[in-house]
């Protein structure tokens, strides 16, 4: 196959103006275009054929035909251009320029295949149809914000409001209410604010903050503790003495965050407040932001301060490496958080109780939290504990159907729903919580009443488990939707991270929550082997408009392995112009051996502008040995952005021995790509075994400016046997100031025997910020025999955010016999958010052979929350025997979100007389065919 890269996005057409007889409006491209069809069929019909058309521009022979019978237009104006240049080459040949059009106004054959006058013809047309696209948008999308407003009530989007900080209440902002008098209100009718009691950390971010508008620089910070604990009242308090002037921008959506991202609308001088910061980063959208946010740190003009405040576990989870194998699907989130200034906020005032005395003479809020006995004043104000004790121990029957509201809030919130609760859904998600006799106890007409009054009683007149919104654009609640309390919703997310929502909650979510909502519960559905009802949320996506989902109902098909229900999905969503379900048709037929109709397809992708398509062929031509089609094709994709695609033509001019071109293709791939994009293909190919290729990834990341590629370049190198190459890297990390390599140097002094050397090290990254250098410190201790300040660095970490140094305190407990203290010692940190250095530790044990101490490890991980870790687990009951504790294990990781677990499970039940050839219903019996 012939193909031409440079007619694919480029060249100069060249050629004069000439008088034009069709710069008519109604002259569109479809009608000029069949006029040329008309003339080639009676005066060229067999050359060039339509064959030799489509080769030359790697489309299908019916696309030049469509072409040529105005049915279609050309994906861009350099395919039009090359179309022309090769029928008037043809022209020319015959000697045909200087003839006359039959049935024209005295038009000649070069006037009519002159490429200036189509450039013009198309540019005109394409511009007509960017107006016509706009206007038709438009109108869709106020059509369907009509629609969803009217059917879902609550669901718009806001524009985020820019005010002086100032300007700003702690009660707009996030902060809690707190139980107290009325002596202790605010304007805010019945919100109370008690006396602020500074803490270290509030001290800190003050500093923090006040050098940075003194050197005039952007700072991102990220504030992090549990719920309750303090953290958006010390940001509030913080900004309005360091930034009072300062404009402050409040985001209720991740959404309404990106689009004042994309647009650039943020000015500087401006705070950007990002509480709850978890809304903000997680999926596809999260990306995007943390992607767009790190690029403004860098390179915008500040001012600008970020604070993100963040529960422990999603800060575990959003900074955590992949496990091997394993997506990573935080990257852009795990580049940007590790940039910020980590302020930690601990649970209690267990060093300030006397500031609280003092302060709660005068201050009743502060002195009904004292009075409660613990050092937890933050949660005491907030309420938190009586809230819990509400919900957990109903009082009566309204009591009990309220607290099936509140699980279908907590439920929705954990599975990813970040918008407001619509009321009909919790009525109709409800009764899949009750058992028969609680649902017969109800009063049909007014149980719904009777629940949403408990629910959202008042305790302590602070804080309610399900709470009204207000209006978006007037006074009074938002009508029909209300909001969960964040303690709670932390609490019981904890609580119920490995159950599976009732059949009840997914047939309400299909009816009552947006497609942005329904798309992630999407995701949750069939990480749980829920298929069907994964299907079910994406085609409610697909009926809202947003067809893409379809491609997502064809994923499912293809893994309950209906290829026919997923080809037919695909098809849809191509129907409708979605170039990733062209690429899965491809890859559906590539697969079954059918490289003509992959082909197509990919080809047809690659008329809708999509990079992956051009690769995928050029991959295709690879593998058939054409090599130098696969180059032209690579070179293609590599003109639309494609990182990878650089990197393989890179590749290709080095087996060529051509180093020049090489370099220059890597080049273009660092400014295209920069380095969070070229560390998720290093990564890749490291998992994928090719760590030649990676080593060059990593060294191109680097070269974009960043040292984290260096630090991965280095482990690399220390897997692969050179620690010699290693070191030179972590050095060269060091210096440009990154805390792990500095950490990594130490490790190598010590492990070289150089114990001075290797303290000093660790003692210079704990100076930069790096708490975890305090367990190497702590381990060092250890080895020279100084137990007690080895337990003091251990628990110094703990406090300072890192639980695996409690790990390493039960680890001394167990060799000294002390089991007792060193299971109190896993259940802590456990609970400080340590599920990951436990898995890890655990996974260490498995591969040197301690399968016993490993299932240990793995128990304390999953009951900290690891689903990951409950897979390992049940592999290691198979490697026992004992099957029915591996499929109980695989089912509760499935329950959890494992979709590794339903792999597992499917796998372990191929056979049995209950096969999940179609997936899991709700309550974990197998689906039927659906």
């Amino acid at each position: 196959m012939s193909v031409q890269f440079a007619r694919w996005t480029g060249g100069d057409a060249g050629g004069g103006h000439v008088n034009d007889p069709a710069t008519n409006t109604e002259a569109t491209i479809k009608i000029e275009l069949q006029r040329l069809g008309e003339w080639k069929r009676k005066q060229l019909p067999d050359v060039p054929s339509g064959r030799s058309l489509a080769r030359a521009l790697a489309v299908s022979p019916t696309t030049v035909s469509d072409w040529l019978r105005g049915r279609r237009t050309p994906q861009t104006c350099d395919i039009l251009l090359t179309l022309i240049r090769m029928i008037r080459g043809e022209a020319q040949r015959r000697s045909l320029l200087g003839c006359h059009v039959i049935g024209s106004d005295g038009e000649t054959v070069a006037q009519l295949l002159d490429e200036q006058r189509w450039r013009a013809i198309y540019e005109r047309d394409s511009h007509r149809r960017i107006q016509l696209g706009r206007l038709t948008a438009e109108a869709w999308r106020a059509r369907a914000s009509l629609e969803e407003q009217h059917r879902r009530t609550g669901h718009s989007v806001a524009p985020a409001p820019s005010l002086p900080v100032r300007s700003w209440t702690a009660r707009q902002l996030g902060v809690h209410a707190a139980i107290g008098s009325e002596s202790t209100l605010l304007p805010d009718e019945d919100f109370v604010l008690p006396t602020f009691v500074p803490r270290p950390h509030d001290t800190a971010l003050k500093e923090l903050l006040s050098a940075a508008v003194k050197r005039d620089e952007n700072k991102l910070v990220l504030i992090r503790g549990d719920s309750c604990t303090g953290k958006t009242r010390s940001a509030f308090e913080a900004i309005r003495e360091v930034v009072p002037d300062w404009d402050l921008s409040n985001f209720g959506t991740a959404e309404s965050l990106r689009a004042s991202l994309d647009i650039d609308g943020i000015k500087p001088r401006t705070v950007l407040w990002l509480d709850s910061g978890h809304r903000y980063l997680y999926g596809a959208v999260g990306e995007s932001i943390a992607a767009a946010l790190l690029e403004r740190l860098d390179k915008s003009r500040g001012p600008v301060f970020t604070l993100i405040t963040l529960w422990r576990e999603h800060d575990h989870t959003l900074t955590s490496d992949p496990l091997p194998g394993q997506e990573d699907t935080h990257l852009q989130a795990r580049l940007l958080l590790t940039r910020a200034h980590r302020i930690i906020v601990p649970p209690d005032f267990n060093g300030e109780m006397h500031a609280i005395r003092e302060a709660s003479a005068t201050d009743a809020s502060l002195a009904q939290a004292l009075g409660v006995g613990t050092p937890a004043i933050t949660q005491n104000l907030a309420a938190g504990p009586a809230l819990l004790d509400h919900y957990n121990n109903p009082a009566g029957v309204e009591g009990i159907h309220g607290r099936a509201l509140i699980i279908a809030a907590v439920d929705a919130r954990r599975l990813g729903v970040n918008g407001p609760l619509p009321i009909e859904f919790l009525r109709a998600a409800a009764p899949g919580y009750l058992t028969g006799s609680q649902r017969a106890e109800a009063d049909p007409e007014n149980w719904l009443t009777a629940a949403l009054a408990y629910a959202e009683l008042r305790v302590k007149r602070v804080v309610s488990a399900l709470h009204r919104l207000p209006s978006i654009n007037g006074m009074g609640p938002r009508p029909g939707v209300v909001g969960l309390a964040d303690y709670l919703e932390q609490h019981e997310s904890s609580v119920r991270r490995f159950v599976c929502p009732p059949a009840t909650f997914w047939t309400a979510a299909v009816e009552h929550f947006p497609a942005t909502d329904l798309q992630r519960l999407g995701r949750a559905a069939a990480a749980r082997g829920r298929f069907r009802h994964a299907a079910s949320l994406y085609h409610a996506v697909a009926d809202s408009g947003d067809t893409t989902a379809l491609t997502l109902v064809g994923q499912i098909r293809e893994t309950v392995g209906a290829t026919v229900e997923a080809e037919r999905a695909y098809k849809r969503a191509a129907d409708d112009g979605h170039a990733v379900a062209m690429i899965r048709l491809g890859l559906l037929y590539e697969k079954a051996g059918e490289l003509g109709s992959a082909e197509s397809w990919y080809v047809r992708a690659a008329e809708a502008g999509n990079p992956g398509a051009i690769m995928r062929l050029a991959q295709l031509r690879e593998k058939q040995g054409e090599l130098a089609e696969a180059e032209l094709l690579y070179m293609r994709a590599a003109e639309k952005g494609h990182v990878r695609a650089m990197l393989r033509l890179a590749s290709m001019k080095e087996k060529q021995e051509d180093p020049s071109s090489a370099l220059e293709w890597r080049k273009k791939a660092i400014d295209a790509g920069g380095e969070s994009k070229l560390l998720r293909i290093a990564q890749k190919r490291e998992r994928d075994g090719d760590w030649t290729s990676a080593a060059k990834i990593y060294e191109l990341a680097a070269e974009c400016g960043g040292t984290y590629a260096l630090v991965l370049r280095a482990r690399l190198y220390q897997r692969r046997g050179d620690p010699e190459a290693a070191e030179r890297l972590y050095r060269k990390a060091a210096d440009a100031g990154n805390t792990g390599a500095i950490v990594h140097l130490g490790q190598i002094c010590e492990k070289n025997g150089d114990w001075i050397t290797a303290e000093q090290l660790y003692h210079q990254a704990v100076d930069a910020g790096n708490t975890g250098a305090l367990l190497h410190l702590a381990r060092l201790k250890g080895k020279s025999g100084d137990n007690a300040g080895a337990g003091d660095l251990c628990r110094m970490a703990a406090d300072a955010g890192e639980p695996q140094g409690l790990i390493h305190l039960a680890r001394a407990c167990n060799r000294r016999g002390d089991h007792v203290a060193a299971e109190a010692l896993y259940r802590e940190a456990a609970t400080r958010g340590g599920a990951t250095a436990l898995f890890r530790m655990a996974r260490l044990r498995n591969r040197n052979g301690d399968d016993e101490r490993a299932a240990f490890l793995y128990q304390q991980a999953a009951d900290a929350g690891n689903p990951a870790a409950l897979v390992r687990l049940a592999r290691l009951m198979e490697k026992e025997g004992d099957r029915t504790r591996a499929e109980q294990l695989y089912q509760q990781a499935c329950d959890g979100g494992d979709s590794n677990a339903v792999a597992e499970l499917i796998r372990l039940r191929k056979h049995s007389d209950k096969p999940l050839t179609y997936g899991l219903e709700a309550d974990g019996s197998p689906s039927g065919r659906w």
